[in-house]
């Protein structure tokens, strides 16, 4: 849809993928809502990507102003009711947990959220929030209050990733994917398999990586629609949420995603060796 609610070329052919057992249809690349409010642009960018037919967002209470930004996008926007939204919360007790949900609850403008996530559980998190009076207590406690639908985890730990799915409690698991983070491919599978909605992150590779790439050697081979098209060639990912801050890059994310017409596996391996080439020269400056 475009901005007036009339049709957007784009928007009718970005693909969907079901979202594991939630059966939550969501576009394949979701908007990720950490920077959002690092620039002026940020509800313009959520507008924007709206209109395009985006339907994922995902956000948190650590990303200061950025759910703020959401609830009053999202109350301009004609695509409001086909929108689904996700959060999380980097507190280890039920309470805090609890307390976060409220907050963002609030901030949001919502009744009820569709996916509350634990937010970078490390491994010296998982006996606590797993605990009596932890985090996923209180979780699961607003979901029997209908305040939330789906409980989730994100998490750089590949271990804590496996000990969630194993553990049956958790309906979505986030996750670093892209050619910077190949090594993830097993637990996107596993996450598949016992259909666990999967969440990537960092297509671009995260922490500067992309900033780094620019005016490089890689620039060309390592561009942002060939890391998000590799991203999306996992067929056994939900959604990609690449982080955006203004309207052209969710523009060019929709581009790449509605052009994409697949990868071979020899050219998946170009992109995955060219990541790792990469890394081996900045490595090799420091």
């Amino acid at each position: 849809m475009t901005p007036s609610g009339r049709p957007s070329p784009d928007a009718s052919v970005l693909k969907k993928r079901r979202l594991g057992r939630t059966e939550l249809l969501v576009t394949e690349v979701g908007v990720g809502g950490a920077n959002l409010s690092a620039d002026d642009a940020g509800e313009e960018t959520l507008l924007a990507a709206f209109a395009l037919g985006i339907n994922f967002v995902e956000t948190g209470r650590a990303y200061k102003g950025s759910e703020y930004l959401i609830g009053g996008a999202l109350a301009q926007s004609p695509n409001k009711g086909d929108v689904h939204v996700a959060s999380k919360t980097l507190a280890r007790s039920r309470n805090g947990a609890l307390n976060d949900l409220e907050r963002s609850l609030q901030h949001l403008r919502f009744q009820a959220i569709d996916l509350y996530q634990l937010n970078s559980v490390g491994r010296e998190d998982w006996p606590q929030v797993m605990s009596d009076g932890g985090a996923l207590e209180g979780l699961r406690e607003a979901r029997n209050q209908g305040l939330l639908r789906f409980i989730g985890i994100s998490s750089h730990s590949l271990s804590v990733l496996r000990w969630a799915i194993e553990s049956g409690e958790f309906d979505t698991v986030q996750v670093k994917w892209g050619a910077f983070h190949s090594s993830s491919a097993g637990v996107i599978r596993l996450a598949r398999e016992r259909d666990i909605g999967v969440i990537g992150m960092k297509p671009f590779g995260g922490f500067g990586m992309f900033g780094s790439l620019k005016g490089s050697d890689f620039e060309k081979t390592l561009s942002a629609p060939t890391l998000l098209q590799y991203a999306l060639a996992n067929v056994d990912l939900s959604v990609c949420i690449p982080g955006v801050r203004r309207p052209q890059e969710v523009r060019e994310n929709v581009r790449a995603a509605t052009s994409f017409a697949g990868l071979t596996d020899a050219g998946k391996a170009e992109i995955a060796e060219s990541a790792k080439a990469f890394v081996r020269a900045m490595r090799s400056r420091t």
